[in-house]
């Protein structure tokens, strides 16, 4: 469908000092926002460290926690309640199959791989599996009694989704030759049970509008569980801040997806606070939600997921053009980091009372990585079997017992080598060049764009995460689905709206073009 611009004369002198005059008079409060968050971090760190350095983090949950529930109560919680019920009249069946992909993710004991190969299906296993049985189950139905399965086949099998389709056969292609046959065939099914839910949601949603309920959706799943990880801090403090890090006791979840997790909350708020048309709403809970994630992210101690945030928060600056906010917060941070005493509070938060050498090591991923290296070299191609070389062929010769490699693409080349690594980046590539390219879109109305905008920002922390944990191949990786499934959607609807071209990264804003009359 056609859309037409509002056309802006560039010799009109007038309306480029309206502009002019419109960015100036919002000056003061961008600097004053940036301001406040360069103290909330900072503040925050020296106040979570100096706490964890005498054992009392239970005083920071008092400090900090009941201060900011009570504000959310208080500020954000009509919005948020306005928001669920608006979301809860939109919820369909796939949603149902989402939560039920999540619920079967769960985990509430830790088995040693001893355990697992002598007894593969316990009770626990049962309860894990049982979801995904609803789930296979629904799509049989679906499939037989409904007209619409060429549809959901072809969005399975074209496009990002398509890729991640080819990786899961190459997954599951991999038990003939894997190190433990019974395991590489149980996941890699479960994974091509993830993508067929995403393929089959996609296959009924007719516009980039009714999208944003499914990423809405995902956002409410992990804001429930993040909510709950805090709540279990009264109930068993000594599990839930082992090590003096937040973590999730009944289910168990780790102090790396706490603090993911909070990077991605605090990049949504940020997404909301700064979006791209300069129009804010909702900005009490944004800012609840800003100050919520930025906390999980900050007493998680998760490095990596601080170092993803870093990267989500430039990315975000760069595509809404602030910039100069840019440059100014890097400048404020160097200054602080070489002349201040919050560059050793830092240092000190980062380190978590490590030593050097452990540090150096990547907490010791150096050691089974280069090891993984050496296997990758001797299997390039076909891998060692998706999901079983790193854990039990790695792991076991180096007398380690974790569950993975702990990177998704050290466990990838390990797994299926070059022949799922492949499609793997192709569906990852494809999702940031076609999110990326939405956000400047100008045939996509505001909402589109903006929903881009955050998904960009989202993808960007999963990524770095991605090279630190396992996080993108394994079952379920929802924030991947989401974006992706966007990102297809964009795809698509490119062949019939071709986009217009992308601006140059460091040019001033383009005059903004009337809404789209259509997102479909």
């Amino acid at each position: 469908m056609q859309t037409q611009e509002l056309q802006v004369p560039t010799g009109n002198r007038a309306a480029a000092k309206a502009r002019f005059h419109l960015d100036k008079s919002t000056i003061t409060g961008l600097l004053a926002f940036a301001a406040l968050g360069f103290l909330i971090i900072f503040g925050l760190s020296w106040v979570v460290w100096r706490f964890s350095r005498h054992g009392s983090l239970i005083a920071v949950a008092i400090v900090i926690v009941i201060p900011v529930g009570a504000a959310a109560t208080i500020v954000a919680a009509p919005q948020l309640y306005h928001r669920l019920g608006v979301l809860w009249s939109k919820l369909r069946w796939w949603h149902a199959l989402w939560a039920l992909l999540y619920i079967s993710t769960l985990v509430f004991r830790v088995r040693s791989q001893e355990a697992t190969q002598a007894e593969p299906l316990d009770a626990w296993t049962l309860v894990r599996i049982g979801p995904e049985g609803i789930v296979g189950l629904w799509l049989l139905v679906r499939l037989y009694h409904r007209p619409d399965a060429v549809t959901w086949f072809r969005w399975m099998f074209r496009g990002l989704t398509g890729w991640l389709t080819v990786f899961a056969l190459v997954c599951i292609t991999s038990t003939l030759w894997s190190v433990y046959p019974p395991w590489t065939l149980y996941k890699s099914l479960e994974y091509f049970l993830d993508i067929s839910v995403l393929a089959a949601a996609l296959a009924n949603i007719h516009s980039l509008t009714d999208y944003e309920d499914l990423f809405n959706w995902t956002w409410a799943i992990f804001g429930v569980e993040l909510l709950w990880v805090w709540l279990q801090v009264p109930l068993w403090p000594s599990e839930s801040l082992a090590d003096s890090r937040l973590k999730g006791f009944i289910p168990a979840t780790g102090s790396n997806a706490v603090g993911q997790s909070g990077a991605i909350f605090a990049i949504i708020a940020l997404c909301r606070l700064l979006p791209l048309n300069r129009k804010r709403s909702n900005i009490s809970f944004s800012l609840v939600l800003f100050v919520f994630g930025i906390l999980s992210l900050l007493i998680s101690q998760t490095r990596n997921a601080v170092g993803a945030f870093g990267l989500g928060l430039i990315l975000i600056l760069f595509l809404s053009r602030r910039k100069w906010m840019a440059v100014m917060m890097g400048v404020l941070g160097a200054v602080a980091w070489f002349f201040t005493p919050l560059g050793d509070i830092a240092l000190a938060y980062l380190q978590r009372e490590q030593s050097a050498g452990a540090i150096e090591s990547l907490s010791g991923r150096a050691a089974f990585w280069a090891y993984a290296w050496e296997q990758f070299l001797l299997h390039p191609i076909t891998g060692m079997g998706a999901y079983a070389g790193g854990r039990f062929y790695v792991m076991t010769k180096l007398g380690i017992d974790p569950t993975s490699l702990h990177s998704d693409w050290v466990e990838l080349l390990v797994g299926v080598g070059l022949m799922g690594l492949i499609p793997f980046c192709c569906a990852l590539i494809g999702t940031w060049y076609f999110l990326i390219r939405g956000v400047y879109d100008r045939t996509l109305d505001s909402r589109g764009r903006q929903m881009a905008y955050e998904a960009a920002g989202v993808v960007a922390v999963i990524t770095v995460h991605s090279f630190f944990n396992v996080e993108l191949i394994w079952h379920v990786p929802l924030f991947l689905f989401v974006l992706l499934g966007y990102a297809e959607m964009l795809r698509r609807r490119g062949k019939v709206v071709p986009p217009r071209p992308l601006p140059p990264l460091f040019t001033r804003s383009a005059p903004e073009f009337a809404r789209a009359p259509s997102a479909q």
